[in-house]
């Protein structure tokens, strides 16, 4: 890895370097977040009973 010499550049480019360095920090360690284990399993939901033409008329 290569060591970057700041004090080449003047204090606004450094302010915006270091912006563009934290940026790109926080753009790459999100895609390394584990998801919690119940939005991985899918939930259970109750079985599906369609409703019948006669009890639809009857309520």
């Amino acid at each position: 890895m290569s060591i970057i010499n700041l004090d080449k550049l003047p204090e606004e480019a450094r302010k915006e370097l270091l912006d563009f360095y934290e940026f790109l920090l926080q753009k790459y360690t999100k895609r390394k977040i584990k998801k919690k284990i119940e939005e991985i399993i899918p939930r259970k939901v109750k079985t599906f009973n369609p409703i019948k033409r006669e009890e639809i008329y009857e309520r």
